[in-house]
């Protein structure tokens, strides 16, 4: 489990903020505080008369209530008073001794405090109105999380595999040059690609022998379940589009649409090839799990036909470049199947055989 804990780490989506947007907006807003009172002083210069200097010199006072609340707007009057002060005092001599002036700095005092105050409360109010529903938004995604690693614990091990394929799809994206985020957007949506398999029943998930073509047909259904259940929730876009086309073959013949190439959606390309390359490193009830190189010489051998030949090169480069994530990814404790893991489900079925076949005798000897 300890295994699987080291790849989960930073499985939900945190919330991102734009610093640099923030920061460049203040930036902005400080330089229009200064060409404000700028064109005020030059208004006043010119005219001889004081009331544009006094009227603009309130717009940088709720600007930077605006930007730095109840602080800001207090210390925003301050300075406008005394920088405007003398510049006043000069175009009304008697400004000042009239008890203009003081009264003037009170104003400025009361709107840079009631503005700043107001901004405050409602910045904070936004915050946790927003704070609430990031909240829910991944209260949303953990359970859909939830959700698809219960559907792969039925066909695997412990349900670690959609960790694994989420840090695979993550760095593949990476690799193909995807910003990070959306690389992570990819990774945590790569997760989800199987939830469609909670309506395929446990019977054909398990069976040990190949299913047969009615059961291939249920089996081939869980990309539309999948797509079907990512429908009703806000934020799944992504893993709905990777949800119903994960299975599709990069020659044309994988299901449910039958696209072909470039008209498979792109993320879709890469979590079909992190899905397979789990898929044959680790065990299944019906095979052993494969080393390394022998899963990279069968992603290359079926490049053009499953796979996206690019995305495929560029994943053996990364994981032969970085032994490191290869080990993350194959357990190296796990070099062969346990027997119970393969054996279980034919043990199951051959003891359904055995009690049918001695309810058959019973009935016979009674008879």
């Amino acid at each position: 489990m300890a295994h699987g804990q080291s790849i989960g780490r930073g499985v939900t989506a945190p919330l991102r903020v734009g610093p640099e947007r923030a920061r460049l907006h203040r930036v902005l807003a400080v330089g229009a505080i200064f060409l404000l009172v700028a064109t005020a002083l030059s208004v006043a210069r010119v005219t001889g008369d004081p009331a544009p200097l006094n009227h603009l010199a309130y717009a940088p006072i709720i600007i930077a209530a605006y930007l730095f609340g109840l602080g800001g707007g207090l210390a925003s009057a301050l300075l406008v008073a005394l920088f405007l002060a003398p510049f006043m005092w000069r175009i009304e001599t008697s400004d000042w001794s009239s008890g203009v002036g003081p009264m003037r700095m009170v104003m400025y005092l009361g709107v840079g405090g009631v503005t700043g105050l107001l901004f405050d409360r409602a910045r904070h109010s936004l915050l946790g109105w927003q704070t609430a529903a990031v909240q829910i938004e991944q209260r949303e995604r953990d359970g859909m999380v939830a959700l698809a690693r219960g559907a792969e614990a039925k066909d695997t091990d412990t349900g670690d595999h959609v960790l694994r394929v989420q840090l695979v799809a993550e760095r593949l994206a990476v690799a193909a040059g995807i910003g990070t985020e959306r690389a992570a957007d990819v990774g945590w949506s790569a997760m989800l690609h199987d939830v469609g398999k909670l309506h395929v029943p446990d019977r054909i998930l398990l069976k040990p022998e190949a299913l047969d073509e009615a059961e291939w047909e249920i089996m081939r259904q869980h990309t539309i379940w999948g797509e079907h259940i990512l429908e009703h929730g806000s934020g799944f876009e992504l893993a709905r589009r990777i949800a119903r086309s994960h299975h599709e073959r990069f020659d044309g013949h994988g299901y449910p649409d039958g696209l072909r190439g470039s008209a498979i959606p792109f993320e879709a390309r890469i979590v079909c090839i992190a899905d397979a390359f789990d898929a044959m490193t680790h065990d299944r009830p019906y095979r052993a799990a494969r080393g390394l190189e022998r899963a990279l010489e069968e992603l290359d051998l079926h490049a053009e036909k499953q796979f996206d030949p690019e995305l495929v090169r560029l994943l053996v480069d990364l994981l032969r470049g970085e032994p490191a994530l290869a080990t993350k990814l194959i357990d190296p404790q796990r070099t062969s199947p346990p027997a119970w893991r393969i054996d279980a489900a034919r043990r199951s079925t051959t003891a359904v055989r055995l009690s049918r076949r001695d309810t058959e005798v019973e009935a016979a000897r009674r008879g």
